[in-house]
């Protein structure tokens, strides 16, 4: 254990600037993020060359199948982290190994069990999800192979949230980075020299995750740069650990699993006002709003340990400006990217279609309307996650079920009906903005109390 590692650690977070501290966690997990974005957005513009827009629908669907195993990789992530960041702002190094030892467990068992559940029912589910006997074969195949890789999965993507947490974003940022080039280069090979087509795509994607998970494990048990040690006695299962993650995470496994919960009413929507094309065209879409996220992303996941950090060692006062801080840079350059992409729709559409007139015609207003959100998703996903980065879910759990079990369901079956086809693409900036309204109405309140509290330590 480096304890002269975790003394830096503590002292940056109690004393460094903060605007330098956000930018410092949050470019490498921006970075992480775009490197895990990579993964997806690479198979589909790969396959839409060699394969056209069916193969595409398909991938698509399992992306969204993948939604509800990522919700419980996210859940015990940031769980964890969360976890961690109190414990390391306590510094009781222990109990954060402790926490180490049993998300490895989890990730695990987990993987396996998950693994098994999905090749046992992997025809239902991709029906569930919207796969018809045009996309069925392609989401089936693709869905078959990477089940295989769901432990490895797990650990490359979820362990990143307590590598941060100890004071490492750097390393998190170039494990996902060499996963992420693994992926492109093995999915170029793959797919074209050696024309495996959807399974060449799959197996890239699953031997990328596999490297970053071997990176991970090498980082917890040789690395120099190590705050945490993973310790084989602490490998085993934990109830009250488990129990407390699940408390703390269960809000980013609802927003993450009403997601693919509404993927499927959203796909059986866009089957029966466009067929398997506006599947596709909604997949294209996704993929250049979830670039178009990365900063928000990547600032959440960096401002996380630092604010669990200082409200776990009582300085309101950094938590209150780091809160700002984040809240509006996130908003400022999601807005920023909004204008840049409505400029340039016909272009970005196109890279996923082989740049086909007809298709860019057609569908880029879709994508013009349906990126209008991201700045008040920016907003709204900032400001609900403070609460669970201070240990405090239930608040964010609620704003969570608002908006995917609520009002992003609601408005995707309704405005369909009053405009047809792009009523769907108008629902998620037209949901975000309802959610954002209710979420300002709680996050300053709290910014206040955290000023009030600041004003009554000092004094």
């Amino acid at each position: 254990m480096n304890h002269h590692k975790i003394s830096n650690v503590s002292e940056e977070f109690r004393t460094a600037g903060m605007f330098g501290l956000i930018l410092k966690y949050s470019i490498p997990a921006a970075l992480g993020s775009f490197m895990m974005t990579i993964y997806n957005i690479v198979d589909r513009i790969f396959i839409s060359y060699k394969l056209g827009t069916e193969a595409i629908a398909g991938i698509g669907i399992t992306f969204q199948i993948f939604m509800l195993f990522i919700a419980v990789g996210i859940m015990f992530g940031i769980g964890s982290g969360t976890l961690a960041s109190l414990q390391l702002g306590r510094r009781n190094v222990r109990s954060a190994e402790r926490i180490l030892g049993t998300l490895y467990w989890i990730y695990t068992i987990g993987g396996i069990l998950t693994c098994l559940f999905g090749l046992m029912f992997i025809d239902p589910i991709t029906r569930l999800f919207g796969a018809t006997d045009v996309t069925a074969p392609y989401a089936k195949e693709y869905f078959g192979i990477l089940l295989f890789f769901m432990p490895f999965d797990f650990m490359a993507m979820g362990t990143n949230h307590i590598i941060r947490s100890e004071g490492n974003p750097r390393f998190s940022m170039w494990n996902i980075a060499a996963g992420c080039v693994a992926n492109i280069i093995l999915d170029y090979i793959f797919i074209f020299p050696c024309n495996m087509g959807i399974a060449g795509a799959a197996w890239a994607t699953g031997i990328s995750k596999l490297l970053s998970s071997i990176l991970v494990f090498w980082h917890f048990r040789r690395s120099p740069h190590r705050s945490l040690t993973l310790r084989w006695k602490y490998f085993r299962f934990d109830k009250a650990l488990f129990c407390r993650m699940c408390y703390i995470g269960i809000s980013p496994f609802l927003a993450q699993g009403m997601l693919a919960i509404m993927a499927i009413v959203q796909n059986h929507t866009l089957l029966k006002y466009g067929g398997d094309i506006a599947v596709a065209v909604m997949v294209i879409n996704a993929s250049i709003f979830m670039l178009m996220t990365i900063p928000g992303m990547g600032i959440m996941f960096g401002y996380q340990p630092i604010i669990g950090y200082n409200y776990g060692a009582q300085l309101y006062g950094r938590v209150a400006q780091c809160l700002k801080l984040s809240v509006l840079t996130a908003s400022g350059i999601a807005l920023f990217l909004m204008i840049i992409v409505q400029g340039i729709a016909p272009w970005a559409f196109g890279m996923f279609c082989r740049h086909d007139a007809a298709m860019v015609q057609a569908w880029t207003p879709a994508l013009r309307i349906f990126v209008i959100g991201v700045p008040t998703w920016a907003f709204f996903t900032l400001s609900s996650n403070f609460f669970q980065a201070t240990g405090r879910p239930k608040i964010t759990i609620m704003l969570s079920l608002l908006r995917m079990g609520i009002v992003m369901p609601g408005v995707i079956i309704l405005m369909p009906y009053i405009f047809g086809l792009p009523g769907i693409w108008a629902a998620y900036p037209l949901a975000d903005l309802m959610v954002t309204a209710i979420t300002l109405c709680l996050i300053i309140p709290e910014y206040k109390k955290l000023r009030h509290l600041c004003s009554q330590t000092a004094n």
